[in-house]
């Protein structure tokens, strides 16, 4: 008989992907996943996506929205000890994606969560191509100056873990990223599984990248108590990242990467921002 694994799915609009998200979930093999779809005022026809395949729906209200608060409450709506938390955007790439996610997590005791390999969608821009390479290597995901990269698109933890450290109810940016900084500090492990492999990618306008960098730098600030940076902390992330998106020859890159560094510098001059309108999308990503 197969594991019974509690998959907490949260949606905000994320139609057409909703169908696919779902139909490759329910398919999965060797693991019985029970979904609960946690819908964030979708009027994209998502929610009635979940509802033609009979799953229970937990409504999220859009003005109140923060991800630790649903994280919890995801946690606290399910009974399984590994719970998995795909977005309704994220779609199985094969049969077997669930089972490799939850894995390393059965009879753990110092390992805490598990995060898949995300790749990106066939249309997908040149620049949104290299970057998600670059976090979700084939091997291993991206180095970071500071904590280690995660994301909870397609990921995984153990009960025994939340209990022990809920997720941070404050944060409106990179909850996912502190909870898993906080869980190391503790002495548990996150582990990244390259043959958990799920499509999930986003285009994003220059308006959303410097939103949401700068979001992930008044969240970064916090989480690592960092001072107020120097100009130095925009001039050379920025070069950086510019010369190697040359050396792979994204020769547009620079109003992005601009975008980028101005938002994510901003933020850690600002360190709390303003309550975000309506609802993120679920997860944080630091590539």
């Amino acid at each position: 008989m197969d594991m019974i694994v509690d998959v907490v799915m949260r949606c905000r609009n994320e139609m057409p992907h909703t169908p696919r998200a779902l139909d490759a979930l329910l398919a999965q093999r060797n693991v019985t996943p029970r979904v609960f779809f946690f819908d964030c005022a979708s009027t994209d026809g998502s929610r009635q996506e979940a509802s033609r395949r009979h799953l229970p729906i937990l409504d999220v209200d859009p003005s109140t929205y923060i991800p630790g608060v649903v994280l919890n409450r995801g946690m606290r709506a399910t009974t399984s000890e590994i719970v998995a938390f795909i977005n309704a955007d994220a779609v199985a790439l094969d049969p077997f994606a669930l089972e490799a996610l939850i894995e390393p997590l059965l009879g753990a005791t110092t390992l805490a969560a598990t995060f898949g390999r995300q790749e990106v969608r066939p249309e997908a821009g040149r620049l949104t191509t290299l970057d998600q390479e670059r976090a979700f290597g084939v091997e291993r995901p991206v180095a970071l100056a500071r904590g280690s990269f995660f994301s909870m698109a397609a990921s995984a933890i153990t009960r025994q873990a939340w209990r022990l450290l809920p997720f941070d109810e404050t944060l409106r940016y990179s909850e996912d990223v502190d909870w898993t900084t906080r869980i190391r500090a503790l002495g548990l492990g996150v582990e990244y599984r390259p043959r958990a492999r799920f499509e999930h990618s986003h285009d994003y306008s220059l308006r959303q990248h410097f939103v949401r960098r700068r979001g992930e730098g008044a969240a970064e600030s916090q989480i690592f108590r960092l001072g107020q940076p120097s100009w130095r902390e925009l001039v050379r992330p920025l070069a950086g990242s510019v010369v190697r998106d040359l050396r792979q020859g994204a020769f547009t890159s620079l109003p992005t990467r601009v975008a980028q560094a101005v938002g994510f510098y901003l933020g850690r001059l600002t360190p709390v921002p303003r309550p975000p309108r309506g609802c993120l999308e679920p997860g944080t990503s630091r590539d």
